[in-house]
């Protein structure tokens, strides 16, 4: 009974640790994706993040932005007509004694993306580069 009890306080403490390091990456995740119509069927949509997030994490927000905005808008699929990628210079951070300091440049990463949007039977569902809006928001919320 006393090993059971010890197991189970174990298990508990271990899934408080677990849920505890999923919020504080949630948290230090930054990324801002704002999407901005060009016309009916285009859209742009400008990402960035700050020293803590990746390229990656702000180009998924991006591209899942792109997503949400095609299928909010009564569209199917998507084609990315072009990416830009940047990193800006972001805030430092120094440590040390004053003999050994160390400075760090953090960067921001960026990312614009313009896409084309299509309604079905628009445009061939199997063609290269296209994205179906469902499926880029059903891959997004299993993460």
């Amino acid at each position: 009974m006393k090993q059971t009890w010890g197991n189970a306080c174990f298990t508990g403490l271990l899934c408080s640790c677990l849920t505890g390091c999923a919020g504080i990456s949630s948290a230090l995740n930054t990324v801002q994706a704002t999407p901005r119509m060009l016309d009916d069927h285009t859209v742009a949509v400008s990402g960035s993040g700050s020293g803590t997030d990746s390229m990656s994490s702000v180009q998924q927000a991006v591209f899942r932005s792109a997503a949400r905005t095609a299928k909010s808008s009564g569209y199917q699929y998507f084609l990315v007509l072009n990416e830009q990628k940047t990193q800006v210079p972001g805030p430092s951070s120094s440590y040390g004694s004053k003999q050994s300091r160390r400075t760090y440049q953090l960067a921001q990463p960026r990312d614009e993306l313009t896409a084309r949007f299509y309604r079905t039977g628009e445009t061939d569902p199997n063609q290269p580069g296209l994205f179906n809006v469902d499926s880029v928001l059903a891959e997004s919320s299993g993460q």
